[in-house]
């Protein structure tokens, strides 16, 4: 079983080691509270949860002596309660009619302890019911997973295709269940609110995997079983969590569950197996006939192949023989821009559209797009993030077909949902309506041209599913390539030709995404931060727009691959001794202080990347840079509790940012007068101090 380290700070500010375990566990509080003094003035409470499904083996002691809990911790405070009965009281009246969840874990490798404890529900059996088992629940009831397609989750359990929506917080790859839970679109009379997928052969599956790009379950002929929620079982003594993709079910009751499994058919089609044959229309139209998605880019896509075909006999040339011929019929033609010619272009750009944009936020933008491979803009809604996108395209003077602004839905799971799937009953591959595949596809015939894509508010659905085979793909330095399907099936499929099984993504493609912070949006793992510059644009005065004056428009034309890839510098590491020494000494501090992730060889290579592609005489130089970097690719995994992070960062009586982190920055002030960083710090101080936590 894998745990990993978290430095805890108590009340006294003393560090304590937590090996916290993966998977939720099940549990009932206990009706006892126990007082305690962290330090003089200071009172908490400790309650206790008693475990009621499965733990992992190193917490076999658990379930007698159960897990603690502390009220500071659940949301209560410091000092809430007059004493012990008002704080049972309390709790009793907050979680004890119902069932909670826990993530299990040790304190000095010998206390039980719990952490993010979530109030669950109740059954009606719950005081009878003992030794529950977890089971992986994909959708809920009104929500179902997929977006309802039942049959496309059949096909991802046959293929060993992952399902998104389950992650290591919530299962531990140790256990395999006994069945998994898919919510289903309703088809009265024909299928319930559930079905439920089982192994055949034996008991469990035997094997499940939680990776990146979602969960894997294996165990030979699978079976499914269609119930919905007026099931006596399911209704009395299944708990469906309201905070988790789980449920738990008695285990007495699981093999009544699984009762009655039919085999799921070969092709994965079980709606037809169960005599449903009027479904929710799938738009599909040949490409041929209507175009999808992105500004209608298929006629345009069409219209090139057709001219650009080759004779019978003819062999067309390689990708690397086109480029070598744009290069050099672009000695005839007129000399391309220089880089700070470029910058100029995008600034007079935006001045005569009436846009403010702070001249330092356009080179960092730009500096991020040719350094990285994505580039993120955060802010709140309406300061011009997806603007910004738009504007850039048009200053290298693409076309719109070029430039695409794919808005992210809630509901998107997987890649499929924004690529497309193969489907195996009418053998064609059907393209996502957001038109990306042939956005890509478009791209890579035509490596000498220039393509953005754009992921307007990206963290309304979580970018680790929908977004998990890009963030693999987009650091790869050589070949990086996009799999629609499985590559044995393209001869197979009727429109196989038209979209073939892997696409390779060049350089020529700009990825950027953009994100807004509320209360609808979910948090970025380090996984997407690591991999992203995450650059927050600053919002001029209003007053500026009566004095601000609109330039002419500048003239548009085309930028080509080959001449921005000559703004873009590579070669060997350049970060000086100094430099280097800065990062050292910044992750020691942020290890020390209890933040995971920290920086790694990863971060540290694409802040070199970024600080050698500064243009130079353009008043942003390598001061600068650096302030922006440590803002972009570290400041932002400083998120925790007060609590936690009181060593590093903190605001003192007077109002005045304290810590660990602003004595490092003081300490290399030769390299920078780090002025955005120190701003970043406020912010996350006095967050800190209102509300006790950082985000």
């Amino acid at each position: 079983m894998a745990y990993f380290i978290t430095p805890n700070v108590t009340a006294d500010n003393s560090a304590f080691p937590l090996r916290q375990a993966e998977g939720k566990v099940l549990g009932r509080v206990r009706s006892l509270v126990k007082g305690s003094t962290p330090r003089a003035g200071v009172k908490d409470y400790r309650f206790f949860v008693d475990p009621l499904s499965s733990l992992p083996s190193e917490m076999g002691e658990g379930p007698r002596f159960g897990f603690t809990g502390f009220m500071s911790r659940s949301g209560y405070g410091f000092n809430a309660f007059a004493g012990e009965e008002e704080a049972l009281a309390r709790l009793q009246e907050d979680l004890g009619g119902s069932f909670v969840t826990f993530t299990p874990a040790l304190r000095n490798n010998k206390f039980f302890v719990l952490d993010d404890l979530k109030k669950e529900g109740r059954t009606s059996f719950m005081e009878q019911d003992e030794d529950y088992r977890p089971v992986p629940a994909f959708g809920r009831q009104g929500e179902p997973a997929l977006e309802g397609d039942i049959n496309k989750f059949c096909r991802h359990l046959l293929e060993g295709k992952p399902i998104p929506g389950l992650s290591k917080k919530y299962w531990n790859n140790d256990f395999t269940p006994y069945f998994i839970a898919a919510a289903a679109e309703r088809y009265d009379g024909k299928l319930g609110d559930f079905v439920l997928f089982a192994p055949l052969d034996g008991d469990a599956f035997e094997e499940t995997v939680i990776d990146e790009g979602g969960a894997y379950f294996h165990g030979g002929r699978l079976g499914y079983k269609v119930i919905d929620i007026s099931d006596e079982i399911m209704a009395g003594h299944v708990l469906r969590c309201a905070n988790s993709p789980l449920w738990f079910v008695p285990f007495e009751y699981i093999g009544h569950l699984k009762e009655g499994m039919e085999e799921v058919p070969t092709d994965g089609d079980i709606l037809s197996a169960r005599g449903i044959e009027e479904r929710p229309a799938i738009s599909f139209v040949s490409a041929a006939e209507t175009p999808a998605g992105l500004g209608n880019i298929l006629p345009s896509l069409l219209k090139k192949d057709t001219s650009e075909s080759v004779t019978a006999g003819e062999k067309e040339p390689a990708i690397d023989e086109k480029v070598e011929e744009i290069e050099m019929s672009e000695e005839t033609e007129e000399k391309p821009d220089r880089e700070d010619e470029f910058l100029n272009r995008l600034s007079a750009l935006a001045s005569s559209k009436g846009l403010l944009y702070a001249e330092k936020d356009l080179i960092n933008f730009h500096i991020s797009v040719k350094s990285s491979r994505l580039t993120i803009l955060s802010g709140m809604s309406g300061t011009g993030k997806s603007r910004l996108v738009r504007l850039y395209g048009e200053a290298l003077g693409l076309p719109d077909d070029r430039i695409a602004v794919v808005p992210v839905r809630p509901s998107w799971m997987d890649d499929g949902d924004i690529l497309g799937y193969a489907d195996m009953k009418n053998m064609i591959y059907r393209p996502a309506d957001t038109g990306l595949a042939e956005l890509l596809l478009d791209a890579e015939r035509h490596p000498e041209e220039m393509y953005i894509v754009c992921f307007d508010e990206m963290n309304l659905a979580r970018a680790e599913h929908y977004f998990a085979q890009f963030i693999s793909v987009l650091e790869k330095e050589e070949d990086p390539v996009i799999r629609l399907y499985n590559p044995s099936l393209q001869g197979r499929l009727y429109n196989g030709d038209a979209y073939p099984a892997e696409i390779s993504i060049g350089r020529n493609v700009i990825f950027t995404g953009t994100v807004n912070v509320d209360e609808s949006t979910y948090r970025f793992s380090d996984k997407i931060l690591d991999r992203a510059n995450m650059i927050t644009l600053h919002q001029e005065r209003f007053s500026d727009w009566l004095t601000a004056e609109k330039a002419e428009p500048p003239d548009l034309k085309e930028i080509s691959f080959a001449q921005f890839e000559s703004y873009r510098k590579t070669g060997d590491m350049e970060l000086t001794a100094r430099e280097l020494e800065f990062l050292d000494t910044l992750n020691d501090a942020l290890r020390e202080g209890g933040v995971q992730g920290c920086i790694g060889f990863r971060v540290a290579r694409q802040m070199d990347r970024y600080l050698k592609n500064i243009p130079e005489n353009d008043g942003f130089d390598r001061e600068a840079g650096l302030d922006c970097q440590l803002v972009q690719r570290i400041l932002t995994k400083i998120r925790g509790s007060a609590q936690q992070l009181s060593a590093l960062l903190s605001l003192s009586d007077k109002g005045e940012v304290k810590g660990r982190l602003v004595k490092v920055l003081d300490s290399f002030s030769d390299l920078s007068d780090f002025e955005e960083s120190r701003c970043a710090l406020r912010a996350k101080a006095q967050e800190l101090n209102l509300y006790d936590y950082t985000v």
